[in-house]
């Protein structure tokens, strides 16, 4: 058991359920005598509703994600050539797209038994547009 393992795991997991499955965690790294994993896996926070919206469509959208990221490739580059014709049809692009994903997103929360709200999918919205300005995010 490693810590990215086990955050990957629980990360996948509703908001509900992250708590008592990170402190099961801890405890089986803890019994296992890993006590610094056992700290580290205590130290995770339960995501919020858009970040676990938004691991959700990263994990079961992935096609649509990498479209995504191909997007913010070609909008920072175009930024950086100054090609105005190039960022208008790429903008059109990146609010038909990010829109999309965050609808998909609340489409797949929904069918993991929990809706969001609006403010919510325009937080998912807000953070797919975050991951096109910076390749950092992405």
């Amino acid at each position: 058991m490693d810590l990215d393992a086990v955050a990957d795991e629980l990360y996948g997991l509703s908001p509900g359920e992250f708590t008592a499955a990170r402190d099961e965690r801890a405890k089986s790294a803890r019994a296992a005598g890993d006590r610094t994993l056992a700290d580290q896996i205590r130290r995770l926070r339960r995501p919020t509703q858009a970040a676990w919206a938004s691991n959700l469509l990263v994990r079961e959208q992935p096609e649509e994600v990498q479209r995504l990221l191909q997007l913010g490739e070609a909008l920072r580059q175009a930024h950086k050539d100054l090609d105005g014709q190039q960022l208008r049809e790429l903008s059109a692009q990146q609010h038909q797209l990010t829109f999309a994903l965050a609808r998909q997103a609340g489409e797949l929360t929904a069918q993991a038994g929990q809706r969001i709200s609006d403010a919510t999918r325009q937080e998912v919205q807000d953070t797919l547009h975050a991951v096109l300005a910076d390749p950092e995010a992405a």
